[in-house]
């Protein structure tokens, strides 16, 4: 825990506040949101292995049978239930990174009264749909629209993609013959 939180303009030194601000239950508070944030982080990475080998497993039946080829865009519904998940617990470990964020700051403030109180002994998630100026210079995150953040769009975007252009390649014939049919029936 000596290694310091720092955002844009706002600066905590856990290793100066351990020494002079905090006590037995700030550092019990603190360790148990870590374990919980960990925990989040572990389940965002489990979604992504998870959703490979189950979508591993379409592809492998799906070219071993070669009547069904058109089944393996049954695959996008793994895809879309674990890139759910997946936003649910990046989300939630936003969310306590801002709880956690807002304990460091009462601590920091030197507040000992109700406010300091409350937040030691509240461990719901601190939910941000929208941040002022204040709060993003102090290192909140805004806590919505996670579906297309930076680690989890490109991934699952890339997946459903990817499922797509296998899908076309094994069906190509069908698909050729089926255009045709369409063709023809307008002529």
């Amino acid at each position: 825990m000596n290694t310091p939180i720092v955002s844009q303009n706002f600066n905590i030194n856990i290793s100066d506040m351990v020494e002079n601000i905090m006590n037995d239950d700030d550092r019990q508070y603190l360790m148990m949101m870590q374990e919980n944030i960990t925990r989040m982080a572990t389940n965002s990475a489990n979604c992504k292995t998870w959703m490979t080998t189950i979508v591993s497993a379409f592809f492998a039946l799906g070219c071993s049978i070669n009547e069904l080829n058109g089944w393996i865009l049954f695959s996008f519904i793994p895809v879309l239930i674990f890139w759910y998940l997946d936003t649910f617990y990046l989300q939630m470990e936003r969310k306590l990174r801002n709880r956690e964020l807002d304990f460091l700051i009462i601590i920091k403030e030197g507040l000992r009264d109700n406010r300091y109180t409350d937040a030691l002994y509240n461990f719901s998630p601190l939910k941000l749909d929208s941040i002022t100026d204040e709060q993003k210079a102090k290192g909140f995150v805004q806590t919505n629209n996670r579906w297309f953040s930076k680690s989890i769009a490109p991934f699952y975007g890339g997946v459903l993609a990817a499922i797509l252009a296998i899908s076309v390649v094994l069906n190509f014939n069908d698909l050729k013959d089926m255009i045709q049919c369409v063709i023809d029936n307008i002529n």
